[in-house]
């Protein structure tokens, strides 16, 4: 079927161009936008406003030689019209306005060409202009053009700037007086009698939604009647101002939409476009692309911005526009190199410039990038080892330009490069060196051109906007300049390095304080050091790198606040505005000052920062990143010291911090000493006891106690006191490092207490929108204890013994199983482990001294066969990476779910958690004739005391809530199943908790949020305490019943709130009565047949034991029980625990390949309702790789399949379930038949001998019985 052909229509005062999807009318010669009609609506622009305010180009303009950002407002509307294409496939028009010197002074001297382009087929419009300026024409700036659309506001309510950027919009009748008060400028106003009552006590600011030109590729707004949107879609910046940094605007109540060229907005006069005289110009602004979509679902609406994202951007250059200034593909060039880093003081050799920002811009200085307007800019960022290229560059002239996240400066190449038709120019290898003298001494911040990473407080309550509450973008609330006064009332802000935090203690911008009178007063800021020596006749260097700065002067003196002139002052500097724009950076400046030795002192030193222009509260800076250098001798070495206070009296046991020299930090209670290396926060010793080191110092430093992750590229399959010390150890992550470290910010964390018989630990994991996506599918702590000193394990009452030696695992001594981590000892240094199998679970522990640890509700799934959600737990391992003893913390792991259970992170998605704090504890007998059991017992005690403790109190770090600052959620959880009772059952042991939103079931495969679960007593009632504030799911599962249930109300919790969510009632999956039934719905395969093992694979723990599983090889005993069949089970004579094996495994054959097994269920009906519904329910404890069939009566049908699931491993890994699965089953009454019937239950997948399934439990119900109504 043929689609309609684009056609135009021309008539005396308007030109439509329709191509059978929409219809755009434009005003005959001025070449305004009037209507657009689409989607079953006459026109989606506002109709109540003039045609000349719907849809228009715009500019603002003013004589050469006026400084500012303002000037006059031009519509710049046709005065002659031309049709320059016209067929089936697509029309182009053309409206210009041609400019004679009988028009200066009225209007800009440009001959302005606004084009538009309907392509056949395509779902929206194109426009673009040509904006030329003759040399021998008056020069004038330019501060402004852009494309604006105004829409319906009584259809278009829903605004969308990104994907956590997008809310329901307030009326632009409520930005009126009566409705809405105006604040510091005019386009804030607080909404205090909006329309519709939810916006009431907002601010509404169009700034608050800009966006930086790197991310500015779409935006628009949603109709929900009916579901429509309308997109500006913008697929290349190389014709807007500013560079990828620049920030421009987007969308905003009105209902507006922009399209941005030009502009000054977050610059200033900086990137104010000025002609000189004598200059002749030319630019292509475009094309860009208004699309609009639409759905049949209203539910579906907000779907239309994924499908807008979709668009466009792989189509750039565009072949279809006719002007000849527009340049297609085949007429541009390539440019393609590689950047590298070259600092002596990180590295002696180039680093890689990872995810570094590399562009072509006109030649100009170091820099000028960012202030360019004029020409045309491509940028590109590099990959993991700095390559670049750039393609679809236009012809012309340019310096390459870069700067390298990580590292301050900037970065140009001296070489001016022609870009010409067709080229593909390789520039090799490019050296960056950033500015640097010599060490740092001390830094603040990152060096990212960013204030983002430092305090930003909440809002005045009176001034919020309430998209930007717990937002990564939280900067863009209004009036955040005022609370600077809030918080420091009295004296300006004092940071202290080594002692300070400045995500926590450096206000994100210094700006001025309001006196009483009404005026200003600009604000010293205090920086304070210790520096152990000086070299009096060196030279130090401060480098201040600045985000943004709005009419601000910044002086520095070093050690004399008084001192005059100053050591350094930058003038007066900026226009940028940010502060008042809600802006987190603007223009970036980076100064360099010198700081005389002899104007510092050996001890302590202040650095004091001083902005002194104070004629309104919108003045100010943002610092980037502040670093000092000392001399440039490689062997200069500055010591940072942390200082403890001390505690009058002669209290026990103070806590203190020993020492913080070069490479250790010591923290010691009396009872013991922990030493960390610095700055990598490993564990290197632990005394204790009299025992010099608890951990193996056979092993290097790095090796003994430490944190780790495993990690991978996305689509790969501290505080002080005298009660305490807590240490941070951070790992910055920026873009230089994209490829050789995971993304995430790491801040991992040590506290020691007072009287406390060990120390805790916990980690901050934070990653950043703008950072790279990536896979984590394993965090972790782990310990290697000394194996001369450790050799008895306990993990629970019964599971605990003497272990073998990490040699017994070499080569001479045992022999590899079939899984690496399993290995059979031949020939043990202790010959009674001798024939024993040893696997993943092997810790040993001394006799006299335990060391354990304790686990909290954050981890990523609730135990199951458990009923507390702060339990204490002990895993260990000895696997391929370790030969020595080891202890593990386990938060995130794929261990007995496999993929399902790692945790991925989208590009563009922010995400930070807490691991711990957990608690590493340390006993010892008091009395020589205690059993050295006992130190279980008393560390099943500590476990109990640090449950009850949860959540600590003194833990530092903001992002740790303590128990005021959480929820509790309580209720009642029945169930509800008409063919066992007619009323509902209390839910007795289930197992109810909350989890971030999602599917039924999905908390099981939820890992980057927090999960808080309990058990219902025997009236089915749960209370769920010391709940982190977020959305959640409620969800529950229950022992006896298959399924999982889950409440569809978001729940948010806030601080101190206690919410009663009533009766909760489950109706599990049921269709009619139970005909029969084998297993026990509990989610495990514990109740079936676990065979003994062979007896070459035995571990001595495990003989005669509950979890008699956890043997190794069972698996193999498959063939031996059923050597020449597969298990067949008669419903009414078998019975499941001695008669159905708890895994269906593939069967080994002779040539050593393997066949899959097919389990036969024999039963008898006595009558069979042929046309009714009968359902089979299949309800699985694990699947590795594995694909289950099931047939009825007979094993040649077509079967239903479950397709290729898990990749659990339990099997392996001698387990007993995995992840979860239900499978219903339709079943035909015509498939069964009176008497004998058989249910043929194949598993296919049969490449190696761990691949299968466990089954939890089987039901066939029949159909419902007319009588069994309730």
């Amino acid at each position: 079927m043929s689609t309609p052909r684009v056609q135009l229509h021309i008539e005396d005062q308007h030109v439509v161009m329709d191509n059978g999807i929409l219809q755009v009318t434009l005003s005959n010669l001025r070449g305004i936008v009037t209507g657009i009609q689409f989607n079953g609506v006459d026109n989606l622009l506002e109709v109540l406003d003039e045609e000349s305010n719907r849809g228009f180009w715009d500019l603002v303009w003013s004589e050469a030689g006026n400084t500012g950002t303002t000037g006059t407002f031009d519509v710049f509307e046709g005065t002659s019209f031309r049709v320059i294409e016209e067929n089936e496939e697509q029309v182009e028009i053309s409206f210009t306005r041609t400019w004679d010197p009988s028009l200066e002074g009225k209007f800009v001297s440009l001959n302005l060409d606004k084009r538009f382009i309907m392509l056949r087929n395509s779902s929206g419009f194109y426009s673009y202009a040509i904006f030329e300026h003759l040399a021998d024409w008056p020069p004038f700036n330019l501060p402004q053009a852009r494309i604006v659309f105004k829409l319906r506001k009584d259809k278009f309510h829903y605004m969308v700037v990104a994907d956590n950027r997008q809310r329901f919009m307030p009326l632009p009748d409520d930005r009126l007086p009566v409705r809405g008060v105006p604040l510091d400028f005019p386009e804030a106003v607080l909404l205090v009698d909006p329309v519709e009552p939810e916006f009431k006590g907002e601010v509404d600011d169009k700034y608050q939604y800009s966006c930086e030109n790197r991310d500015l590729h779409v935006h628009g707004w949603i109709c929900f009647d009916p579901p429509t949107g309308f997109w500006q879609i913008t697929p290349s910046s190389e014709f807007r101002s500013g560079g990828p940094l620049k920030q421009n605007l987007t969308s905003h109540v009105g209902p507006y939409t922009l399209a941005m060229f030009l502009s000054a907005h977050y610059a200033g006069e900086d990137l104010v476009l000025k002609l000189n005289p004598g200059e002749p110009w030319k630019k292509v602004f475009g094309p860009v692309f208004m699309y609009l979509n639409s759905d049949m679902d209203k539910d579906n609406a907000l779907c239309l911005w994924d499908d807008a994202k979709e668009q466009e951007v792989h189509c750039w250059p565009y072949s279809f526009p006719a002007s000849e200034d527009f340049p297609c593909s085949d007429q541009r060039g390539k440019i393609s190199g590689r950047l590298q880093v070259q600092d002596r003081y990180i590295s002696h050799e180039c680093i890689a410039a990872n995810n570094a920002y590399v562009g072509l811009a006109p030649p100009g200085d170091v820099g000028s990038w960012q202030r360019e307007c004029k020409g045309y800019q491509f940028w590109t960022k590099t990959d993991g080892d700095g390559s670049f290229s750039i393609g679809d560059i236009r012809t012309g002239d340019y310096n390459i330009y870069a700067w390298v996240p990580g590292f301050i400066g900037d970065y140009r190449n001296d070489t001016v490069i022609t870009v010409t038709a067709g080229c593909e120019i390789n520039v090799g290898d490019l050296v960056y060196e950033p500015p640097r003298d010599g060490p740092t001494v001390w830094e603040i911040g990152i060096p990212d051109r960013s204030a983002a990473e430092f305090y930003i407080p909440d809002p005045n309550p009176k001034y919020i906007n309430k998209l930007f509450i717990n937002h990564p973008d939280r900067f863009r609330q209004y009036g955040l300049w005022e609370r600077y006064a809030d918080l420091y009332p009295d004296g300006d802000l004092v940071y202290k390095v080594g002692l300070s935090d400045y995500k926590k203690d450096w206000f994100f911008a210094q700006v001025n304080r309001k006196k009483d009178d009404g005026t200003f007063e600009g604000t010293t800021w205090q920086i304070k050091f210790e520096l152990d020596d000086v070299d009096q006749s060196g030279a130090f260097k401060l480098r201040l790198a600045l985000a943004t700065a709005n009419v601000a002067e910044l002086q520095v003196r070093i050690n004399d606040p008084k001192i005059e002139p100053p050591h350094f002052s930058t003038g007066e500097i900026g226009h940028d505005n940010t502060i008042s724009r809600h802006g987190i950076h603007g223009l970036y400046r980076l100064y360099n000052v010198d700081v005389p030795g002899a104007t510092l002192v050996e001890g302590d030193n202040t650095v004091f920062l001083t902005q002194t222009i104070s004629t309104s509260p919108l003045q100010g800076v943002m610092y980037d990143y502040i670093r000092l250098e000392g001399p440039p001798p490689p062997d200069s070495n500055y010591k940072i010291k942390i200082a403890i206070p001390d505690q009058g009296g002669s209290a026990p046991c103070q806590t203190k911090l020993c020492s913080c020299i070069s490479k250790n930090v010591v923290m010691d209670n009396g009872i013991l000493q922990v030493t960390l290396s610095k700055p990598e926060g490993i564990v290197t010793g632990i005394q204790y006891n009299g025992i010099d080191n608890l951990l193996e110092d056979l092993n290097d430093e790095s090796n003994r106690g430490y944190w780790d992750l495993v990690w991978s590229k996305e689509g790969s399959t501290g505080t002080t006191g005298t009660s305490y010390v807590e240490i941070s150890f951070t790992r910055m992550w920026d873009p230089s490092l994209e490829g050789q470290l995971a993304p995430p910010y790491i801040d991992k964390r040590f506290i020691m207490l007072r009287n406390s018989s060990g120390f805790y630990s916990y980690a901050i994991y934070e990653h950043f929108k703008e950072w790279p996506a990536f896979n984590l599918p394993q965090t972790r702590i782990v310990f290697k204890l000394r194996k001369d000193k450790f050799h008895y394990m306990a993990v629970a009452d019964n599971r605990q013994r003497s272990m073998p030696l990490p040699e017994d695992r070499f080569p001479e001594r045992g022999a590899p199983l079939a899984t690496p981590e399993a290995v059979l000892l031949v020939n043990p240094v202790e010959v009674e482990f001798k024939g024993e199998c040893r696997w993943m679970i092997n810790t040993n522990t001394r006799a006299r001294i335990k060391i354990f640890r304790f686990m909290d509700g954050y981890a990523a799934n609730p135990p199951l066969g458990s009923g507390k959600s702060h339990r204490a737990m002990s895993s260990d391992l000895e696997g391929p990476l370790s030969r020595t003893l080891a202890l593990m913390l386990m938060f995130l792991s794929a261990h007995y779910s496999g993929e399902d259970m790692v945790l991925k992170l989208k590009p563009g998605e922010p995400w930070k958690k807490v691991f711990g704090p957990v608690f590493i504890y340390l006993n010892t007998l008091s009395d020589d004739d205690d059993e050295p059991q006992c130190l279980w017992e008393d560390a099943k005690e500590q476990m109990l005391n640090e449950v009850q403790s949860w959540p600590y109190s003194f833990p530092a770090s903001e992002d740790f809530p303590s128990s005021e600052q959480r929820g509790c959620v309580n209720g009642r959880f029945q169930v509800q199943d008409r063919f066992i009772s007619d009323y509902c059952i209390p839910g007795h042991g289930a197992y109810v908790g909350l989890a971030p939103p999602g599917e039924v079931g999905s908390w099981q495969s939820e890992c980057k949020g927090y999960q808080f679960w309990t058990k219902a007593d025997p009236e089915g009632y749960f209370s769920i305490n010391n709940i982190r504030t977020g959305d959640y799911n409620l969800y529950a599962w229950i022992p006896g019943f298959i399924g999982d249930y889950r409440n569809d109300e978001v729940i948010t919790i806030t601080p101190g709130c206690d919410l009663d969510s009533g009766d909760v009632i489950y109706k599990p999956p049921r269709d009619g009565p139970t005909l029969w039934e084998i297993g026990i719905p509990n989610r495990s395969a514990a109740e079936f047949y676990i065979p003994d093992p062979d007896p070459k694979y035995i571990n001595k723990l495990y003989v005669d034991h509950p979890d008699r599983f956890r043997q190794y090889g069972l698996w193999e005993r498959y063939a031996d029980l059923y050597p020449d069949e597969d298990l067949v089970y008669t419903v009414g004579t078998s019975d499941y625990a001695k008669d159905w094996f708890f895994a269906q495994v593939t069967r080994k054959k002779d040539d050593n390949s393997y066949q899959g097994t097919t389990w036969q269920i024999k039963f008898k009906l006595d009558s069979v309702q042929n046309s009714g519904s009968y359902k089979l329910r299949l309800a699985l404890a694990t699947a590795n790789v594995a694909e289950l069939q099931v047939r009825i009566n007979s094993p040649e049908t077509n079967p239903w399949s479950t397709g290729v699931i898990g990749h659990d491993n339990t099997i392996a890994r001698h387990g007993i379930h995995g992840l979860y699965r239900l499978y219903n089953i339709e079943v035909p009454g015509s498939e069964l038949v009176e008497e004998d019937n058989t249910i043929f239950l194949t598993q296919t997948m049969a490449t190696g001998p761990l691949q299968g399934i466990m089954y939890d439990y089987i039901r066939l119900e029949g159909p419902p019985c007319s009588d069994s109504e309730n």
